[in-house]
């Protein structure tokens, strides 16, 4: 999927980018910003941002790429390496693209000169994953010290458009599909890292780019964590965070399974968190706050007894966004914004339970006027593997 789209995908694509850039030139005009160089590192990760790869609608495959966006004129695509070219005129959403084999920061340069740019207002979005050089780099080349527009393209990307939501539609699915085959494929006596990789490559066959992965298992789990070569055994609680990709849309199913049949304690504590997880996206309706959706997770795990373990060190969020253009919302102590109507998100009371250990419940969420809604056809429950 990732590499060929269809007809009416392309079309989707192209007009939800347009409508993106739209959206940026309305925030660069209210705020006095009249050009703006949105960078994209190599390194792809949902635990941060790439603003070229979101305003270009390009995976890039070298280390470096910009879009630079005037407010009153075409944009125009900065590329590594050359030879890249040739790929992204097959998927091409803007008509001008300079192909560089490593001299990034000169062609951007001789871009701007060449388009008379020097001395614009500018500002910059850089993404979390900037590499400490080019940061560094941007007010010489630009005779200025940019103002910084990581919230301006956050603020755009945090509501999802068409497009986006094409692609984590499609990148749930895979994420489901998965955890199927997982169940009829794994087995006792067979290493965690195993389990994985034919995860991993069930997952890549149907159409995901990427995956990042937690699954491991333990009679008694003290957290989730990426997959050793421990050899699982029957009564293993095994504990999966799924995450494909499609089209740099990352979407995060949090599942547990037994090896066997679970115990009556371990439904109990499983239907406790799944229980949170309900009360969290029926508060998650637009212009609450993510604090008053943190106590409405934790309310049923404290009122069982579990307050301590609903604090750090235990707990760390309750849920999070996943890179591309925004790392909002982030459903966690010390974060004060709100929801609003098409944030798209996983949220997750993943929970350590004195009694069984640490267990997952997780699910990719939309807001909606009536709270959040599964993106999934079938939300978790506890899994079995007989």
């Amino acid at each position: 999927m990732t590499a060929n789209l269809t007809a009416a995908d392309a079309a989707v694509r192209r007009t939800s980018l347009v409508r993106r850039h739209a959206a940026i030139r309305r925030g660069m005009q209210r705020d006095g910003i009249e050009l703006l160089i949105a960078y994209g590192s190599g390194r792809h990760a949902f635990t941060g941002t790439n603003p070229a790869w979101y305003l270009a609608g390009f995976k890039q495959i070298g280390p470096d790429a910009a879009v630079i966006l005037p407010l009153d004129a075409d944009p125009v695509l900065v590329l590594t390496p050359r030879w890249d070219h040739a790929r992204y005129r097959e998927r091409a959403t803007m008509e001008s693209v300079a192909a560089t084999p490593e001299a990034f920061l000169d062609t951007v340069a001789g871009e701007l000169r060449k388009r008379a740019l020097i001395g614009r207002r500018t500002a910059v979005a850089g993404g979390q994953q900037q590499p400490r050089e080019i940061h560094a780099a941007w007010p010489a080349l630009l005779g200025q010290s940019p103002q910084d527009a990581e919230k301006l393209i956050s603020d755009t990307a945090k509501i999802r458009d068409e497009w986006s939501l094409n692609c984590v539609r499609r990148a749930a699915d895979i994420a489901e599909r998965g955890y199927t085959n997982l169940l009829e494929t794994a087995r006792p006596g067979m290493p965690e890292h195993l389990i994985a990789a034919e995860l991993e490559i069930f997952m890549r066959e149907l159409g995901a780019e990427d995956n990042f992965q937690l699954l491991s298992a333990s009679q008694r789990n003290h957290a989730g964590h990426f997959p050793t070569h421990r050899i699982v055994a029957q009564g293993d609680i095994m504990l999966a965070e799924i995450t494909p990709a499609v089209e740099g849309e990352f979407v995060q199913i949090c599942r547990t399974t037994v090896f066997g049949r679970p115990s009556a304690l371990q439904m109990e504590k499983f239907a406790l968190l799944d229980t949170a997880l309900q009360a969290g996206m029926r508060a998650a309706t637009p212009g609450t706050p993510v604090s008053d959706i943190v106590a409405a997770i934790n309310e049923p795990i404290a009122a069982a007894g579990y307050e301590r373990y609903t604090k750090p060190p235990y707990m760390r969020t309750r849920g999070h966004s996943m890179g591309l253009g925004s790392m909002e919302p982030e459903l966690a102590p010390g974060h004060e914004h709100s929801m609003e109507t098409n944030m798209v998100f996983v949220m997750h009371p993943n929970q350590f339970i004195p009694e069984t250990g640490y267990l997952m419940c997780g699910e990719p969420v939309i807001v909606t006027a009536d709270g959040a809604r599964a993106l999934t056809r079938r939300m978790g429950a506890l899994g079995s593997i007989i």
